[in-house]
């Protein structure tokens, strides 16, 4: 069983850090993050789950197993998750990661006046 522990933000207590503990083996989350709740209805869900909002879609394939996959449900609980310090505090799990990328959104990939803009990088 590997478990990881993670410091994470929580926005909705002041920005304190409060833990998010990732078992990758049995593929749960438990911890005192506001977004654990969340992560946890993710986790139960029948893969694959689409993450959806204006910016695009990320189609996570196996987020209770996958560092990519569970570094973009940190990344949605708080995105200073992939910024110093924070970045430098996640378990070693997580070294040289890359969080699952998102396919961007048409309306995100055309300026008001038609033309097409290149796709953001997130």
């Amino acid at each position: 069983m590997t478990v990881h522990t993670i410091m994470l933000p929580d926005m909705m207590h002041d920005d304190a850090p409060r833990s998010v503990i990732w078992d990758d083996e049995t593929g749960t989350v438990t911890g005192e993050h506001s977004w654990v709740p969340w992560m946890q209805e993710v986790l139960a869900a029948t893969p694959p789950f689409a993450m959806v909002d204006v910016m695009g879609t990320v189609t996570l394939n196996d987020p209770g197993h996958d560092p990519a996959d569970f570094l973009r449900l940190l990344w949605r609980a708080n995105w200073r998750v992939l910024t110093e310090p924070w970045r430098s505090t996640l378990p070693p799990v997580f070294d040289g990661v890359e969080i699952t990328p998102m396919v961007s959104s048409p309306i995100t990939s055309v300026a008001l006046d038609g033309t097409p803009m290149p796709p953001p990088v997130y």
